[in-house]
């Protein structure tokens, strides 16, 4: 016994120096295993909201080829880390006996199987709540993973038969000639003649041949398959598969020199980087005239003339739950306000401004569309909204933006990217299904613009951000006049046209969902960008990402074009048609997530004091590196909205002056109140059954608080969820004001100065 201790000491450190080294040589097929195994579990926890939605899969089909991907998947990292073993000894000089190999591959299979069925059961879970077609969905992902595992016993049966065929003889000569022969892990000598360049005295190694076939099958399976629209996990598991051969096939070759592979990655996409076709770009031409009437004061001066009222909407970020939730508090709204006042109070025809940040743009592109229509129904553009997007914009990402970073040289239309996928895609879902009058896709910043000047549509603001400069910038169909430090309007900066849905897609900008793009002018043909071309203003080189990153509300852009409305209707020389001021405004601020915790506000519900738990968190070193990122990122979060609050209590006082009250009205994701939800009901029912008296009967099974869905994809129970009445328009609390109500006395007063 104690020999044996002791031989275990002995051997202990020189095993575990093994072990690293080994991990360190197989660490490309290691990650590719840990992004199988992990993927699923960061969906279902921390990456819900924007992953999940992926593991949403529509059919069988859908879910056959999800398996053949990922067992395409399995096979790239079961053939890399079965050549790394097999031939780390003649390469790298780590020496591995052959059962301890025989044990490895095993070892390996095993890892590869249970990824696949931990898939397997978030993706069953993911869909719809139906046992049946959970187990259809399971069913065709194992189905999807046989086939491709068949596929990889055929690349170890091609690999056999090819060895006899006079084509081998022709891969080992090409082999010699771009000097495998003098590369440890490549060839093997058949006979003792080590200096013969003879493709008959030379083999390659085992395993070698199987990978390349392999590859060939990915390959193969790569361009027919996504030849057509695919799910957003076969476009991610076949990037997975294309990246862990290429990338494993890199480190074995340089790992012998002791050259990392992130260096060589980065030094490639460096010198890829100076290609002016690597960068993405999104399409801007000639705007042939300015109206020198398209400002908001003639607007607004025109609706109070009319005694119309003058509604606004701020829209908050938050992907395509803002998108599908902004529009359907317009639409619901709408209706109820119509049938409580026998058709009087008409919502839409009243909205003079959506300003929309990220995916309120979006939804305040779609609900504005809605007009174009003969006899609007504004359901429609909730139903557009909640249109997934997300696979041809992975599909986007899989095949133009893949070749655009690999061989930026070869790109014949640099504004052909995901970005650009996506919004197609956002007009596909509503142009093909609603048939406007005028399509979306045709839609332009001008056109839309003058409608909202003759009160056919509201005027809408996309907000973006610069990232050379983090500049908010205003893409506003009717832009202000008076800008303020900090801040640019599109038009002014670019003097340039752009199309309305990818005004929406540069505002929606979330990394790393859609590139970051800088503008570029349109050539002769409109159809496709050949070449850069900066916009006649300048500005060619600054690139927009989402109006989050500036302000997430909206209601930045909303009071400042309302301010910039006002301003110039009470002064003679901007107002020489003296157009009357407005005397009341309602701001609606539309934020598609629950209420946030704010002690001014009295419709919070009543919450215990937490306890102080410092003593145990512990606060070492790890916290201390951790704490200046996490302050940052609070701080960012909590001073837009400490911004934006106390801008607008400004901008209220300062009006108020005037004679104009401007009224704002909050709407939150809070389909029912949170006290009852399902585990708060299950809790306090227990709690009631203890004390003899009758549960609660009324309760509600909503989203988890937090996790509501970010990427451009929803699934039918999250539909639901965005259809369902919502707290905003309910007594919270004696304290709370009927939101409402608010909105009722707001039209009644302003019919009555009719």
């Amino acid at each position: 016994m104690m020999e044996w201790i002791k031989n275990a000491l002995a051997e202990g450190p020189r095993a575990a120096a093994s072990t690293i080294h080994y991990l360190y040589l197989a660490r490309i097929p290691f990650l590719g295993w840990l992004t199988l195994f992990v993927l699923p579990l960061f969906a279902r926890w921390v990456g819900r909201p924007l992953v999940l939605a992926a593991y949403d899969l529509a059919s069988g089909g859908e879910a056959f080829f999800v398996g053949i991907a990922y067992g395409l998947a399995g096979g790239s990292i079961y053939f890399t880390a079965h050549v790394i073993t097999n031939l780390c000894s003649k390469r790298f000089r780590l020496v591995i006996d052959p059962i301890v190999q025989s044990r490895i591959d095993k070892g390996w299979a095993g890892a590869i199987i249970v990824a696949f069925f931990v898939n397997i059961l978030v993706a069953a879970a993911a869909s719809k709540p139906i046992h049946s077609y959970s187990g259809q969905i399971a069913g065709a992902m194992v189905l999807g993973m046989l086939i491709a595992f068949a596929g990889a016993l055929a690349a170890r049966e091609i690999s056999f038969r090819l060895a006899k065929n006079p084509t081998y003889r022709g891969l080992v000569w090409l082999g010699i000639k771009i000097g495998l022969r003098k590369q440890k892990g490549y060839l093997r000598p058949i006979s003792a003649d080590v200096e013969t360049d003879n493709p008959a005295k030379w083999e390659y190694e085992d395993g070698q041949i199987r990978a390349v076939c392999y590859t060939f099958i990915v390959i193969v399976a790569y361009c027919v398959i996504t030849g057509k629209q695919v799910a957003p996990l076969v476009a991610l598991m076949l990037l997975v598969s294309l990246w862990v051969l290429v990338l494993a096939g890199v480190t074995f070759f340089w790992d012998r020199y002791r050259l990392p592979v992130l260096l060589i990655l980065v030094a490639y996409f460096w010198l890829a980087g100076f290609s002016l076709k690597a960068d993405h770009y999104y399409r801007v031409w000639t705007r042939i005239r300015f109206d020198p009437e398209l400002t908001p004061g003639e607007i607004v001066g025109r609706a109070a003339k009319e005694h119309r009222p003058v509604v606004v909407v701020a829209a908050a970020g938050g992907g395509i739950q803002s998108a599908a939730w902004t529009t359907s508090v317009l639409d619901q709204l709408g209706r109820r306000l119509k049938a409580d006042s026998g058709g009087a109070y008409d919502l839409p025809r009243s909205i003079r401004l959506i300003s929309g940040v990220s995916g309120g743009s979006v939804g305040g592109m779609f609900y504005a569309e809605n007009f174009n229509e003969a006899q609007p129904d504004f359901s429609h553009s909730f139903q557009a909204a909640c249109s997934s997007a997300l696979g041809p914009t992975i599909r986007g990402l899989l095949r133009q933006d893949l070749w655009r970073a690999l061989m930026p040289f070869l790109v014949t239309d640099i504004c052909n990217d995901r970005g650009r996928v996506l919004e197609r895609q956002w007009c596909k879902s509503f142009d093909n299904k609603f048939k406007p009058t005028a399509k979306l896709s045709e839609a332009t910043l001008s056109a839309w613009g003058a409608d909202a000047l003759l009160l056919k549509r509201p005027a809408l603001i996309f907000n973006s951000t610069i990232v050379e400069t983090g500049q908010r910038l205003a893409i506003s169909t009717v832009p202000i006049t008076h800008g303020l430090i900090g801040e640019t309007e599109f038009t002014q900066r670019y003097c340039a046209e752009i199309s309305i849905s990818t005004a929406a897609r540069l505002s929606a900008t979330f990394p790393f969902v859609t590139p970051t793009g800088r503008p570029t002018m349109l050539s002769t043909n409109p159809s496709a960008c050949s070449t850069e071309s900066p916009p006649p203003c300048g500005g060619g080189d600054q690139h927009l990402v989402d109006g989050g990153y500036y302000e997430n509300s909206g209601l930045v852009g909303a009071i400042e074009w309302i301010d910039d409305a006002l301003t110039d209707l009470t002064n003679p020389a901007k107002n020489p048609k003296q157009y009357p001021l407005p005397r009341d405004i309602l701001l609606l601020a539309i934020d598609a997530f629950e209420r946030p915790t704010d002690p001014e506000d009295p419709c919070q519900p009543t919450q215990t004091a937490p306890t102080d738990k410092s003593a145990e968190v512990a606060h070492g070193v790890i916290y201390n590196l951790a704490s200046p990122l996490h302050a940052v990122m609070n701080v960012r979060g909590t001073g837009q909205k400490s911004f934006a609050r106390r801008l607008l209590r400004m901008f209220q006082a300062r009006w108020a002056w005037q004679g104009v009250n401007i009224r704002d009205v909050k709407i939150f994701f809070e389909v029912e109140d949170p006290a009852n939800r399902e585990e708060h009901v299950q809790t306090n029912q227990k709690t009631q059954a203890l004390v003899g008296k009758k549960p609660a009967g009324r309760f509600y099974i909503g989203v988890d608080p937090g996790k509501e869905p970010l990427s451009w994809h929803l699934r039918p129970r999250e539909i639901e969820e965005l259809k369902k009445q919502w707290v905003g328009f309910n007594t919270a609390s004696e304290n709370c004001p009927d939101n409402y109500q608010a909105i009722l006395d707001f039209f009644k007063t302003e019919l009555a100065n009719q």
